[in-house]
């Protein structure tokens, strides 16, 4: 079974979300400047963070708005799909205003995403387990 796109896209923010933690650890070791090759760096690999946030959100929403019965699957009930999606989507919000305002938190928050992820395409079944 190939890996399906969300969790292609949560992976990608994982590792997105680590290194922009990494660059900001380098930008606060020197100081903070506001311009130079770190903060270009880090202002890019933010950008990337949102981005890909952005391709998660509208992921989630086509698998609702286009086909609920292909997300909801034959055992699990649409109602509970709807909630993980929407829990899901809570969570991409609080990546990106984390990837704002606390980068030192976002190793934690994208790998529990990435982990959330699995959890819900095991669930529908379109994840091996």
């Amino acid at each position: 079974m190939s890996v399906p796109v969300l969790l292609q896209l949560a992976q990608d923010l994982e590792w997105l979300g680590c290194e922009l933690e990494y660059q900001g650890q380098k930008h606060a070791l020197e100081g903070f400047p506001g311009q130079g090759p770190t903060w270009e760096t880090f202002l890019r690999m933010r950008h990337g963070v949102v981005t890909t946030t952005d391709k998660v959100e509208r992921e989630l929403k086509a698998s609702l708005s286009f086909n609920p019965t292909a997300v909801a699957g034959i055992e699990y009930p649409l109602e509970a799909a709807m909630d993980a999606i929407g829990v899901q989507l809570s969570a991409v919000e609080d990546i990106k205003q984390t990837a704002e305002f606390a980068v030192h938190d976002l190793p934690n928050k994208v790998r529990a995403f990435t982990k959330m992820v699995e959890t819900y395409l095991r669930a529908i079944g379109r994840l091996d387990r």
